[in-house]
């Protein structure tokens, strides 16, 4: 086998080493199995266009162990300044009675008192501006219609929730949950099976971190394409020339150890040249 043709697999080989122990490493620490989703709808996204930092479909987002973490709401976020993927608070990812789990951001925590009011210890510090409800502005007595300000991508919409309703639906504390790129809570019934609060119980893991497109190749797979190109059309060219540019760096890579091994040889080879000529002993001749 050539010398360049060597290094070449030594790269590629290396490079599947990393990948893999990249791979069992993300699995240990995420404490889910499997570690990752594919993100199959554009409710979360900021814009028309899919952009890093953001989840976007056909992005695949790694997950992570909801007992790993303290999950953070967007009203808690908002008052210690605490953001992912774009906006304030975590984003999870929850059952529903029907369909696939949604991965929606958690908006705010409410606590039923059991006497028809709700307690949200959040607003406390959430600015009066940005709240209102219809039963008061006691956060530990909440009832009617809870309005929050501010909400949604552009951080513009203005967004209202039946508190009566919940209590009506029987639901329990839990979570307020919102797409970033839906204009409504995802209660109740905004979001085909959900109707109340999402639960801790209902919460199978949090968003840890996304890989911008790799999840395009799947959801190719699956015929499901067209839903990529509605929604994020820069997915696929940039999954491509990240794909070459990756290509590029193991060649450059490559070309670095055949360029330092023939410098070697070269170094080697004029070393041989330049030594001074052996010395062999003479004999004198008598006579």
């Amino acid at each position: 086998m050539k010398t360049d043709t060597k290094h070449a697999a030594i790269v590629v080989i290396a490079a599947v080493v990393v990948m893999a122990a990249i791979f069992i490493g993300v699995s240990v620490a995420s404490g889910v199995s499997p570690p990752q989703t594919v993100v199959e709808s554009g409710s979360m996204q900021h814009g028309q266009r899919s952009h890093i930092g953001t989840i976007d479909t056909g992005d695949m987002v790694i997950l992570k162990n909801k007992n790993k973490l303290e999950i953070r709401s967007y009203v808690d976020g908002y008052n210690t300044g605490y953001e992912r993927f774009g906006s304030y608070g975590d984003v999870i990812i929850y059952n529903r009675t029907v369909g696939n789990p949604v991965i929606h951001r958690a908006i705010l925590w409410l606590d039923y008192n059991g006497d028809g009011t709700w307690s949200a210890p959040s607003l406390e510090k959430y600015p009066a501006d940005r709240w209102s409800c219809t039963g008061g502005s006691d956060y530990n007595r909440l009832s009617g219609s809870l309005t929050l300000k501010g909400m949604g991508s552009e951080k513009n919409l203005t967004v209202s929730l039946s508190l009566d309703r919940l209590v009506m639906l029987d639901s329990g504390s839990g979570f307020i949950t919102m797409g970033d790129n839906n204009r409504g809570f995802d209660q109740p019934d905004s979001v085909a099976g959900v109707k109340g609060l999402i639960s801790y119980e209902q919460i199978r893991s949090v968003a840890w971190f996304e890989i911008p497109w790799a999840g395009v190749l799947k959801m190719a797979w699956n015929g499901k394409l067209d839903v990529v190109n509605t929604h994020a059309p820069n997915s696929v060219p940039s999954l491509i020339a990240a794909t070459l540019l990756m290509i590029f760096l193991l060649i450059g890579i490559s070309f670095l150890f055949d360029q330092r091994y023939y410098m070697k040889y070269e170094k080697e080879l004029a070393e041989r040249i330049n030594a001074p000529a052996p010395l062999f002993p003479v004999e004198n001749e008598e006579g």
